[in-house]
């Protein structure tokens, strides 16, 4: 089939010959532009007891299941992070109701591959009510064959337990899994189960030293459906 999804790969890419048997995606920063939504709720919570918290600083928290936690701790709130959960739960889920947005080429790309017929999923370390209001409210909710969040699994990235649970999901080797991430505990994650990873460069993972991945993009508009299904050499 064809498709208007731009743009050639960069020389030095070569693409696999053969097809990837599912896309596996992270959410936020690969389909939608989360993190400026997670940094403006923790800063509001943050707020509340007259802290707040740099993007710099920030930076190293992202994708990971125990950010807030950890965040909580080095930053020094007066209570257990366990004790903000339900304020913080809520002000997230507000977020993701009202201002979520698409990165550019998500859903172009999504709506090519089901229609393509390329199984795909959502990877996340988010919880699933919040994974489920944002595809809802970018309005591809529908097009997933699996979603695993970070309620699934008791280690959640940069350890390879929910890449490897989404595989057993679709039913496929990680091998043969396409993983598309952008913060670097989500890379170490997808790469630790075995999958191919490309990696998106966002304004959030500015200036971070990203692993090593099989390709870095700027955007999802830089993929080719081709890319994914196979082409001939």
């Amino acid at each position: 089939m064809s498709c208007s999804i731009s743009s050639a790969a960069p020389r030095h890419w070569r693409p696999r010959l053969a097809r990837f048997g599912a896309v596996v995606f992270d959410m936020d920063g690969v389909l939608v532009d989360g993190e400026p939504l997670h940094f403006r709720a923790i800063n509001e919570l943050l707020g509340e007891e007259g802290k707040s918290i740099s993007l710099e600083a920030y930076k190293p928290y992202m994708g990971t299941k125990a950010g807030w936690r950890d965040m909580a701790a080095d930053i020094g709130l007066k209570l257990p992070a366990d004790s903000y959960s339900g304020r913080y739960d809520d002000l997230i889920l507000e977020q993701y109701r009202n201002a979520s947005v698409a990165l550019p080429g998500a859903i172009t790309l999504v709506r090519a591959l089901q229609e393509a017929n390329i199984p795909i999923a959502v990877c996340s370390s988010s919880r699933r009510t919040w994974v489920e209001t944002c595809l809802e409210k970018i309005g591809i909710l529908d097009a997933f064959d699996v979603t695993v969040t970070g309620g699934d699994v008791e280690h959640g990235k940069p350890a390879p337990d929910i890449y490897l649970l989404s595989a057993e999901r679709l039913s496929l080797h990680p091998e043969l899994c396409l993983a598309i991430e952008d913060a670097p505990a989500g890379i170490q994650s997808a790469t630790a189960a075995g999958m191919t990873v490309w990696a998106v460069r966002t304004e959030y993972t500015e200036g971070l030293d990203l692993p090593p991945n099989d390709r870095e993009l700027r955007s999802l508009e830089e993929i080719n459906l081709a890319d994914i299904v196979g082409v001939a050499a």
